[in-house]
């Protein structure tokens, strides 16, 4: 009797520290800190940004850059120069949402309407002998 207790009390332990561990894994991407010394000839060559609020485990606010190569820069975003870096990608973005949107404007229709194929209401032969032989 002594085994099967101390068999549920090992299998009951094991339990509840697998799902403690599993929770302490998952963990967020956020920044910890800010980068020291952010200069706006770094922050230029940004492609994307992400705001960081407050919550869970991000204890900090923060606007995440990113940049080629997988490189990532975390700024203060009372910051004068990642001010000024957060108004040039919102700028880039216009511009090339413009653009885009220019360039659908100007396209031509893909479908004049009438079909580059003889028939194109009939069946080709091989459907009909696929539907017949059934």
């Amino acid at each position: 009797m002594n085994v099967w207790l101390l068999v549920c009390l090992v299998a009951g332990f094991m339990g509840s520290w697998a799902t403690a561990v599993h929770a302490q894994g998952a963990f967020e991407d956020c920044c910890l800190g800010y980068h020291r010394n952010v200069t706006w000839r770094q922050l230029q060559h940004a492609r994307r940004h992400l705001h960081q609020e407050v919550s869970g485990s991000c204890n900090l606010p923060a606007v995440i850059f990113y940049f080629p190569k997988n490189r990532i820069l975390c700024g203060n975003p009372r910051d004068k120069e990642v001010q000024k870096a957060l108004n040039l990608l919102f700028r880039r973005r216009q511009v090339h949402w413009k653009a885009l949107q220019a360039s659908l404007a100007g396209k031509k229709k893909l479908h004049s309407g009438k079909s580059k194929f003889k028939d194109s209401s009939s069946s080709s032969k091989r459907n009909a002998s696929l539907s017949d032989s059934r």
